[in-house]
Formats: C-alpha cells, structure tokens, sequence
C-alpha cells in the first residue's frame, strides 16, 4: 500500500493494538481529565442545558449519560457532551510548530464515553481508543492544510473530527480494520460543511456551533452505528486527489502524513491546553492584558490598547456580547472580566457577567489596532497569534507587555500542575465535591470509566 492509499493502513492501524509509550499515555489521560474539567464548567451555560434538552427530543432517554444529568441515546450524548465539553472554548487543542488546529479532545472524548455506556468499558481499553482517534484526528488534519490562499477562501475547524470519533466509538464497539474503514467513509459523508468564515464575525452573535465538536462528534457514532447496521461508506475515502482532503474544501493534501511512522511518530502528543475560556487566537492579548492590570483597579483604567493581528481588530472588538458563545469572540468584554477579577471560566459568561454594566464600561476603555508584525506571523504553516497590551493609567502611568504565542503548548508549555488547578476550579463552578478531581486523574485506570464518571451525569445546572 502506498502512501498516496493510506485510508486501509490507517484504518488497520485505528483497530489494531496501540503500543503508545507512556508519556502519551500520560499525556492524553491529562487532556481526558482538563476535557471532562471543562465539560462540567460548561454544563451550567444554557446552551449546554439546550443541547441536553435537544438531545433527549431527539434519543429520548437512555442509557447514555449526559454531563449535567440525564441520558440518552449514545449518539445523542456524544453530541451534547462534546458540545459542553467545548462550551467555555477551555479545552483543549491539537498544536503543531504553534499553530492550533481544532479541538479534538471534546469530540474524541464525548464518542469514547458513549461508546462506554454500552458496556463496561476498563480505563486502559478508553485510553487505547482516545489514543488511536487523537492520532488519526492529529495526522489528519495536519495533511489537509490548505495553502495561505486558499485558507481565506474556505476552512473547517473540527469537520475531520468526525473520523477521530468514528475511531473512538467504533473501537470500543468491537470494529476490526475492514469495519473501520467503511465507519471512516461514512464519518466522511457525514461531516457538516467547513464554515471559519461564516462564523457570524459581522452579524453577531456567533453561530453557537463555532468548533463544530458536537455535529463532529454525532457524526463519528453515527457513522459507527450505520456501519454496524450494513450501511455502505465511502470506500478509499481519504486517497487520492478527490479524497477528503478535497471534500472539505482544502487544496493541497500530504498522504505520507497520514502513514508515515505510525505506531512510532505519536502526533497524539501534540495536544495544546488553554489558559483562557476564549477563541486560542485572542489567548496571547488576554496574557499580555493580564500582566499589565496586575496590581490595579477598573477604575485607574484610561485605556488599554491591544495590537494584534488584523483579525482581532476586524473580528473581536464586541463589548457587549449577547450570549455564552458570543463573549468567547469577544475581546474588550473578556479583558473586562479579568480586570474585575472575575475567576476564568463559566463567570466569565454567565447572565451576571453578560448584563453587568461595570465590564461594559471597562470593556468600552480597550482599544484594538492592527500590528504588522503579529500580522506577519499569522501567515502560512507556523501561523500563531501573538499581541502586545499597553495600558495608560488615569494618572498617565503606561505600562506595556508582549506575548509571543499562547501558553499550553510546546512553544509555551503549562505544567501538569496548572492543569489540575484548572479542573479542580471547574470542577469547583459546577458544585463538584473534591473526590471528584482525584476519581478522573484516575479514569486511565478505572474498572469502569462510565462508571467512574457518575458523578458528572448528575444534575449540574
């Protein structure tokens, strides 16, 4: 098989034995726990409480847990908890040489669990198969990066998504590599069309499905249970010059990434962790922002001046955003709620903080412009978003910092220290008890992860 075929190689290797040393091991039971983290964070925003309530219209009840209580049918609550898992825009990311490509851990995570509420499922096995879907998912997307041009012109943030889910929820339902293949083709059939540039930039609020984790991840278990009832997929469906690279919109396409050392080469290890409750392009202004409000008041604000990458100014200068989602896009309303004090997380976009009119005061003080040099660094393949803050104080004080990259990944990694602190504090927002914490640290060595994982299926809203 040659690298140019590689969707039959990748489908053995999706259903075969994962041999991953322990580091990614390690490395993906930690973006396991920092997802379900912020699955519970997210829980409480109405638009997870909507999805929970669309996803029992739409499963009725059933032996699928939802995080924030209830269940449903699998397919349904792979959908509702990777949408809450991405509810805050908290968690995680796959970054490659800096550049952020989707957010697989809500979508591979939400197809594993429903897979789990079908059996008892032990933590090794649910580790296996977030390995074996995070790898796919991670090679995947990395193959199909269009060139600068045609990025402007059309791009998906999590459509491949639905092929790591079908991975995750078909290996746990017992796929062998011929199955598998046939899942990933109709995963590829399923797939919303990619939308970046419809994200409602200029006609706010933004689309709620932005990251596009839940349909991605509906999709993957769909996809499985098609498969499992004799349905035909798209046969070959990632090889050659109509493959999905070109189905989602791309128009370049590197196959040897999709194969080349795998089982040895672990791009699964390349997950990214958020600092911020917000878009990862704004992460580096909330940074720099911070450094300088540190030791001051709202009211000592004259101006803080953020110089970013055109998009920002173009996209993210909303000071009163009008939903969840909307203030995730929303630059002035986010430096506002860390001026305030306000603990990163669901405070930052609950109804207190929407309608407070103290952050939109504060928002209406920050000041976006274009800097050449972020701007710069945002094109081709390393693209990466970096921002300076300068704050002028009332009394003509200035003080002024500049953020390279976002933290959490290798360019700026946050040790396993921060993520624990992270979860332990969103775990805390959904009214968790501490067990809590110490139960998913442990999910890699679970009985039953399902099982394990009860708590969070209880009523959070």
């Amino acid at each position: 098989m040659t690298a140019a075929a590689p969707t039959r190689p990748l489908a053995r290797f999706a259903a075969g034995a994962i041999a991953a040393p322990q580091e990614i091991r390690d490395h993906l039971a930690l973006h396991l726990l920092d997802t379900l983290a912020c699955a519970a964070g997210g829980a409480g925003l109405e638009i997870a409480r909507a999805a929970r309530r669309h996803a029992q219209a739409m499963g009725g009840s059933g032996p699928a847990g939802l995080i924030g209580g209830g269940g449903t049918s699998p397919m349904m609550a792979a959908f509702a908890n990777a949408l809450a898992a991405n509810a805050l825009d908290f968690d995680d990311g796959f970054e490659h040489e800096g550049k952020g490509m989707g957010h697989p851990g809500a979508t591979m995570a939400a197809a594993a669990l429903a897979a789990a509420s079908k059996r008892p499922v032990p933590g090794p096995e649910f580790l296996d198969a977030l390995i074996a879907a995070t790898e796919v998912n991670n090679r995947l997307i990395l193959s199909l990066q269009p060139t600068p041009e045609r990025f402007r012109e059309v791009y998906g943030i999590g459509q491949h998504q639905a092929i790591g889910a079908a991975v995750a929820y078909g290996r746990l339902s017992g796929l062998d590599a011929a199955a598998m293949e046939n899942a990933i083709g109709l995963a590829a059939m399923l797939v919303p069309v990619p939308s970046l540039h419809k994200y409602n930039w200029t006609a706010r609020p933004i689309a709620s499905f932005k990251d596009f984790v839940a349909p991605a991840a509906q999709a993957g278990v769909q996809a499985v249970e098609l498969s499992l009832a004799g349905f035909t997929g798209a046969a070959e469906v990632l090889d050659g010059p109509q493959g999905f690279w070109r189905m989602v919109g791309s128009d370049r396409f590197e196959p040897a990434l999709l194969t080349g050392g795998l089982g040895a080469q672990w791009y699964s290890g390349q997950g990214a962790f958020k600092t911020y409750p917000a878009c990862r392009w704004i992460a580096p202004a909330l940074e720099a922002a911070e450094t300088v409000l540190a030791g001051t008041v709202p009211e000592e604000i004259g101006t803080l001046t953020i110089r970013s990458f055109a998009d920002v100014a173009a996209k993210m200068g909303v000071c009163d955003p009008l939903n969840a989602i909307d203030a995730q896009f929303a630059l002035p309303h986010l430096i506002a709620c860390l001026a305030h004090g306000l603990p990163a997380g669901p405070a930052w976009m609950d109804d207190a903080a929407l309608a407070d009119p103290r952050l939109r005061a504060t928002a209406r003080k920050v000041v976006l412009e274009t800097d050449a040099a972020a701007d710069a660094a945002m094109t081709g393949r390393g693209r990466r978003p970096s921002a300076t803050a300068e704050l002028v104080l009332a009394d003509g004080r200035r003080l002024s910092h500049h953020v390279p990259a976002p933290k959490g990944g290798a360019l700026r990694p946050v040790s396993e220290t921060e993520v624990l602190r992270k979860a332990a504090g969103l775990l805390d927002a959904a009214g968790l008890p501490e067990g809590v914490l110490e139960a998913l640290q442990g999910l890699a060595q679970a009985g039953d992860v399902a099982a394990a994982c009860a708590p969070l299926f209880a009523d959070l809203s």
